[in-house]
C-alpha cells in the first residue's frame, strides 16, 4: 500500500487500516480514496496488490468503471460538503459474484467523513497559528522568503494529505524599481508599508502572505477554488489600486496546484503568468511561456526518463542504469542543459527530480525480471533557494515501486553550489543511513572535493567526462587522473568514469583502477523499452 503519511493524521492512518481491511476481506482486491475536482480524481490513499493505482495521482474520472467488478460510496463533511469517494474494484477478469457490501461501505465512508471533520478543524486551527507566529518582513509585516519557503512545504504537506485544492497569488507593484530612483529608496520603503497594509487586509487571518522579492508578494491560497482563487486576485489589484501603493502599477498572477509540481509549480506559473503579460518588452514572455510549457511537461510526462547502462569495465557487465531527462518539446527532444537553468530559475529542481526517480524506479522494477541485481542511479540537482525534502521523496517512491534502499544511487555534484550542499547535508546523512547510495558527481571539478570525501557518507564518485579523454598517452594529465582514482579507491570508494567513447580509453581506465564506466561505446540514452537487449547478456565487445 501506498498511501499519503507526511503528516500521519490520524485520518491518515485510520484511512490506511481502512483500505487494507477491505483489500482483504471484502472482495475487491483494490481500494482507494479519492478526491474528485471536475473531471479528474486524486488519490489520497491506495491499497492495490497489483500496483497499478497509487497515491497522489490524479487519473480520469471516475476511476475504476471500466472494471467488471466496482463499488463505490460517497464520503462527506460534517456540514454535508462532499469531500472525496471511497472505490472498491477488481480489475482482473473472473465470474466469481462479489458480495453486497454496499450498506457496510457506506457506514465506514460515514466515518471517514466525521474523521477527515475533524482532523481539518485541528489542522486548520493549528495552521492559524503557525500564520501568525512566523517569520515577518518589517516593512510589509508579511512573511519574509524564507518564512514563505517553510510556511509552503507544511502547506504542500497538508495538500497532499487532505487533497485540498490551492492555489497562488503573486502580486507585483511593476513601477517600484523606477519609483525607488525617482523619490529614494525612503519613499519606495512607505510604499511597501502602504501595499503591505492591504495585502494583509485582503488575505485576512487564513490566507498566509510574504514579501518574496523587492516589488513582489505572494500568497497561499488553500482550499479554494477557482472562482474564489481569481475572486481574491481581483480584491488584491483593487486594494491596492484603491490605496495608491505606486500609482495603479499592480499586476497579479495565478497558478494552481497540481499533484505533479505541487506548490513550487504553482508559485512558478504564477511568476509566469505575470511575466508573460506585463514583461513582454524585457522578452519576459518567451521565457515564461518556457517554464509554463515546462510546468506542462512535468505533469504530463513530456519531461521523462532516457536510460544509460553503466557497466563493469572487467566484464562488460550493465551493473546499473542511469536516469536521464529528455524534455520532448515541440521542437525536437531537448537534452537537460537546454532546459535546466530554466527548471532552476522557475524553482522546479524538486519535481524534476520526483519525476525521475518515478520513472527510474517504475523501469527498475520491470528490469529487476531480466537482471535481479540491477540498480538505479539519479542525479539530484541542488537549489539552495528552495525548501527540499529529499528524504521523503525517496522513502515515499520506494515504497510505491516496492523496491529497497539498497537498489538506488542518488548522485549529486558540489560545483552546483556548496550552500545547497550543506543546507542539504543533515538529509544526505539521513538518506544514507536509509541504506541508499550517495555518489558524488563530477569528482575533482570542485573546490572541496577533498573535504566531501570525509564529511559526506559517500559510497563512490563519479568523474567528469573530460577525465576520460586524459587517460590516454601517459602524459602529465593522465598522471592526474590516476592520482585521483587512487585517492577514491583507497578510502574504499567505487570510481565511474563517464563518457567512454573507445576501447583504448577502457583499457586506460581498467589499468589504474576505474571499475565502472559509462558512454557511448557502451550505449546511447534511450527509453526503457529500447534497454532490454543490453540487460540480458553481458557487451561482448569491451571483454
Amino acid at each position: 500500500m501506498s498511501a499519503g503519511t507526511s503528516i500521519e493524521t490520524n485520518f491518515a492512518r485510520a484511512t490506511r487500516i481502512l483500505l487494507e481491511y477491505l483489500s482483504s476481506t471484502a472482495g475487491l482486491c483494490t481500494w482507494t480514496l479519492c478526491r474528485t475536482d471536475l473531471s479528474s480524481s486524486y488519490t489520497l490513499a491506495v491499497c492495490d496488490p497489483l500496483g497499478a493505482v497509487h497515491a497522489h495521482e490524479a487519473l480520469p474520472a471516475p476511476i475504476s468503471r471500466s472494471s467488471d467488478h466496482w463499488v463505490s460510496a460517497p464520503v462527506h463533511l460534517a456540514d454535508g460538503t462532499l469531500f472525496g469517494e471511497l472505490v472498491g474494484f477488481d480489475p482482473s477478469d473472473r465470474s466469481a459474484s462479489i458480495p453486497d457490501i454496499r450498506p457496510t461501505l457506506q457506514v465506514h465512508a460515514m466515518l471517514l467523513g466525521a474523521l477527515a471533520s475533524a482532523e481539518l478543524a485541528v489542522v486548520a486551527e493549528r495552521r492559524a497559528g503557525e500564520i501568525l507566529n512566523g517569520q515577518a518582513d518589517p516593512l510589509t509585516g508579511l512573511g519574509t522568503r524564507q518564512g514563505w519557503e517553510q510556511r509552503a512545504r507544511l502547506d504542500e504537506l497538508f495538500c497532499r494529505e487532505f487533497g485540498e485544492r490551492a492555489w497562488v497569488l503573486v502580486v507585483e507593484l511593476t513601477e517600484l524599481k523606477r519609483y525607488n530612483e525617482l523619490h529614494g529608496h525612503s519613499a519606495g520603503d512607505d510604499q511597501l508599508r502602504i501595499a503591505g497594509t492591504a495585502v494583509r487586509e485582503v488575505l485576512g487571518a487564513r490566507h498566509y502572505g510574504a514579501r518574496i522579492t523587492g516589488d513582489r508578494f505572494a500568497a497561499l491560497l488553500i482550499g479554494v477554488d477557482e472562482q474564489e482563487a481569481h475572486r481574491i486576485a481581483h480584491g488584491m489589484h483593487e486594494a491596492l489600486a484603491a490605496v495608491g501603493a505606486v500609482g495603479t502599477a499592480v499586476a497579479t498572477g495565478l497558478g494552481r496546484r497540481r499533484p505533479e509540481t505541487g506548490l513550487g509549480g504553482a508559485l512558478a506559473a504564477a511568476e509566469a503568468d505575470i511575466d508573460r503579460n506585463h514583461h513582454p518588452e524585457l522578452g519576459g514572455a518567451a521565457a515564461s511561456s518556457e517554464v509554463a510549457a515546462l510546468v506542462d511537461a512535468l505533469e504530463t510526462g513530456a519531461i521523462k526518463a532516457y536510460f544509460q547502462p553503466i557497466v563493469n569495465l572487467h566484464t562488460g557487465e550493465v551493473v546499473a542504469i542511469e536516469a536521464l531527462a529528455r524534455w520532448h518539446s515541440p521542437d525536437g527532444i531537448r537534452e537537460p542543459e537546454a532546459f535546466l537553468p530554466a527548471l532552476r530559475h522557475a524553482g522546479l529542481l524538486n519535481a524534476l527530480f520526483d519525476r525521475m526517480l518515478d520513472d527510474g524506479l517504475s523501469a527498475l522494477s520491470d528490469f529487476r525480471h531480466v537482471a535481479p541485481r540491477l540498480q538505479l542511479a539519479v542525479s539530484l540537482h541542488l537549489d539552495a533557494r528552495t525548501e527540499t525534502n529529499v528524504l521523503t521523496s525517496i522513502s515515499e517512491r520506494l515504497v510505491k515501486h516496492g523496491l529497497q534502499p539498497a537498489c538506488l544511487t542518488v548522485q549529486f555534484s558540489e560545483t552546483q553550489g556548496l550552500d545547497a550542499l550543506t543546507q542539504l547535508s543533515d538529509q544526505l546523512h539521513r538518506i544514507a543511513a536509509l541504506g541508499v547510495h550517495l555518489v558524488l558527481q563530477d569528482f575533482g571539478s570542485g573546490f572541496a572535493s577533498l573535504d566531501t570525501l570525509s564529511s559526506m557518507p559517500i559510497t563512490g564518485v563519479k568523474l567528469n567526462r573530460r577525465f576520460s579523454t586524459q587517460v590516454v598517452g601517459g602524459d602529465q594529465a593522465s598522471s592526474v587522473v590516476r592520482a585521483m582514482v587512487n585517492v577514491a579507491t583507497t578510502t574504499g570508494l567505487t570510481v565511474v568514469a563517464e563518457g567512454i567513447e573507445t576501447e583504448v580509453q577502457r583499457e586506460s581506465l581498467v589499468n589504474i583502477g576505474c571499475a565502472l564506466g559509462q558512454g557511448y561505446l557502451f550505449a546511447l540514452p534511450q527509453p526503457a523499452d529500447s534497454l532490454s537487449a543490453f540487460l540480458s547478456a553481458p557487451l561482448a565487445n569491451v571483454v
